[in-house]
């Protein structure tokens, strides 16, 4: 299997930075990315991104007596490649800080204003060679589907999975080590490399020891096969080949190099944007860069733990046929992960037992390592909360994809189905249950409306548990309806004519109509400013309104601004308040007419949302504090946005 695709900036060789009145110190790659708070302008994106895959594999089946035997084997190879930069002329971030009221940022200052003035709070610049991600997975099983007797069969299998961990083709892939001193400044952290001086290729280790039970049973009580009751459970490994898990290409296929503000205060501006960036951008050069090449920047840290990511799932569900073609399916289905990877965290954030300092945490203190390095951590002064971070001279030690990421999931599944007879079927199905997470990361980076993606952590390095909480991708409750039923009339049908013309006009009709009904998903709060937190607190009472409207779906007067310096008390997603639900009708009429022996000629009449039922997208959750530490936004709780209305199509197609 193989892909291969390119990503193309509109703005690409056009020379718009400098059209733009920049110096020559911003690359003239692409339009630069700006963003100034109510919006980014600038698309960055280019390079080219392409797999081969090989899947070699063998099963062999035996039959004896009651045994069906089962065994295979699967070998894979797999590679990966991308060159792609997001910001090869930068992204220049204006927020509202250096515009704002120093003492109290709630309600103050303006990221528009400090574009309009140029200060730039931060920038970050690209420059990408390119990487190529190599890996190998072999696979065993063993299965016997045992027919005990007439009334129960037994599925027993053990499969063994080995998934090697991903690696890059010519080791260019970094990583930081907290553990041991830079030999250059004597400072506890510095920049290790896969394959040199006694590092291994990849830094998490091999696991080789992921065997997979299998366990599955049908008993029909009766045994006449109108009751039957069905049970089973599986471990499962999930593929680590996926970006997540793939090392940090600092220094070898990409460098991010990082501007901030002298000394780490965010309060004055890290450089004047019609300036250009102060410095050149630091080019991959691999293990040449030596130990410390990012200091006073953030480093990515990869964890030694390669415990590999599993899910258990189980299910029971009994199945009762009524009459000649319907049927009912009660399911009850369980599934437990463990070891996903996660979102990010910095494990050089601040100690929580310094937050009492508060704004005493904004001063300019003397710096004990001015002059060991070069950069805004290396002056002469740096704020204290940056001087008392574990590692003072990077501005973040990002765990990149820890495997922490947790759910359950318990569901009930019910299903009524009428098989066709006299033209007729329909299947109704409904899932309700819960699922529960704190973090995870997923392999799809776009995707549609009910995808959440929320990841992040609060005080990620200290307190964990905070972020259990509702997964904000579940659905609580889920119903659809599916009904086809062709009409009675034509050959064949109880209703048929030897009239030719008649015969063409009347027969080959069928009409076919999907309902779907489900609950909306949990709602993602943030927006709080006090120096620390994103997520506001609550007042103690719930926001949930007993009549919600587009004009208020919330009651947005439960939140207030946390005091500076604390964190918000609400959890990673409301625990009683969603998003719309959907009620949707999809009807298509549809009819076949044959033209001869081999040519058909098909017309088809649809309509998505046919009853035109108003599907309400999702309320502004975004929270800006006031001068009173509430909520000063009118847009927040509002929705001022609708999914699709009726649409209709007509089509004509001839199958030949």
């Amino acid at each position: 299997a193989r892909q291969y695709f390119t990503f193309i900036s509109a703005s690409f060789g056009e020379g718009m930075p400098q059209k733009l009145g920049l110096p020559a110190s911003v690359p003239a790659d692409v339009f630069p990315v700006i963003n100034f708070g109510y919006t980014a302008i600038g698309n960055g994106t280019v390079g080219a991104r392409g797999s081969l895959n090989w899947d070699f594999t063998d099963v062999v089946t035996k039959i004896k007596g009651s045994h069906t035997i089962k065994g295979g084997w699967e070998h894979r190879l797999l590679r990966g490649n991308n060159r792609q930069s997001g910001q090869p002329s930068g992204s220049f971030s204006f927020n509202a800080n250096l515009t704002t009221n120093p003492q109290s940022t709630a309600g103050a200052g303006s990221g528009l204003a400090s574009f309009v003035l140029g200060t730039v709070a931060s920038a970050t610049i690209d420059k990408v060679l390119g990487v190529s991600q190599i890996g190998y997975t072999t696979s065993f099983f063993v299965q016997d589907d045992w027919k005990v007797s007439r009334r129960l069969t037994l599925n027993i299998g053990l499969r063994y999975d080995f998934q090697q961990e991903p690696l890059e083709r010519n080791n260019g892939i970094s990583n930081f080590d907290p553990y041991t001193r830079d030999p250059l400044t004597g400072l506890l952290g510095r920049t290790v490399y896969a394959g040199v001086d006694g590092q291994p290729r990849a830094f998490r280790p091999d696991e080789h020891n992921d065997f997979s039970p299998r366990f599955g049973f049908a008993f029909d009580p009766s045994g006449n096969g109108k009751l039957v009751i069905r049970g089973g459970y599986a471990v499962f490994y999930p593929s680590i080949f996926a970006q997540f898990n793939f090392g940090s290409t600092a220094g070898f296929a990409s460098t991010t190099t990082s501007y901030t503000s002298p000394g780490s205060n965010a309060n004055v501006p890290a450089f004047q944007f019609s300036q250009g960036l102060p410095s050149p951008p630091i080019l991959p050069q691999g293990s040449k860069l030596g130990s410390n090449p990012f200091l006073s920047q953030g480093v990515s840290y990869t964890e030694t733990d390669g415990t590999m990511p599993l899910s258990q799932q189980w299910n029971l569900s009994v199945q009762r046929k009524i009459g000649a073609t319907w049927m009912i399916d009660l399911t009850y289905s369980g599934n437990r992960g463990q070891h996903f990877a996660a979102g990010a965290y910095d494990i050089n954030a601040l100690d929580p037992q310094y937050l009492s300092l508060g704004q005493a945490l904004n001063t300019q203190v003397p710096n004990p390592n001015a002059g060991k390095f070069s950069g805004s951590l290396g002056g002469a002064t740096i704020s204290r909360s940056q001087s008392l971070r574990r590692f003072p001279q990077y501005t973040g030690v990002s765990v990149a994809s820890p495997r922490l990421g947790n759910f359950n999931s318990h569901l009930f599944i019910a299903s009524v189905e009428k098989r066709m007879s006299h033209g007729l079927s329909v299947l109704f199905s409904y899932t309700g249950g819960k699922v529960i997470s704190d973090s995870l990361a997923t392999p799809v980076n776009f995707g549609p409306i009910e995808q959440a993606n929320e990841i992040s952590w609060q005080n990620g390095a200290y307190n964990r548990r905070i972020n259990r909480s509702v997964d904000p991708d579940d659905v609580s409750s889920r119903g659809v309806v599916s009904v086809l039923y062709e009409l009675p009339f034509g050959r064949g049908r109880r209703f048929q004519t030897s009239n030719a013309i008649v015969e063409k006009l009347a027969g080959g009709w069928q009409v076919n109509t999907i309902g779907t009904m489900q609950t909306g998903l949990p709602l993602i709060l943030r927006g709080a400013s006090n120096f620390l937190s994103d997520r506001p607190n609550s007042t103690g009472h719930s926001a949930k309104l007993d009549n919600p409207s587009r004009n208020g779906w919330f009651d947005t007067t439960q939140f207030v601004n946390p005091p500076d310096f604390t964190w918000g008390n609400i959890g990673r997603v409301l625990p009683d308040v969603r998003s719309p639900g959907t009620v949707n009708w999809d009807l298509s009429l549809m009819k076949n007419t044959r033209l001869n022996e081999r040519a058909n000629l098909q017309f088809r009449a649809e309509a998505f949302n046919f009853l035109n039922h108003v599907n309400l997208g999702s309320p502004n959750v975004s929270f800006s504090a006031g001068a009173d530490g509430r909520n000063r936004s009118g847009s927040f709780g509002l929705i001022t946005s609708a999914r699709d209305a009726r649409i209709g199509q007509l089509g004509l197609k001839v199958i030949f």
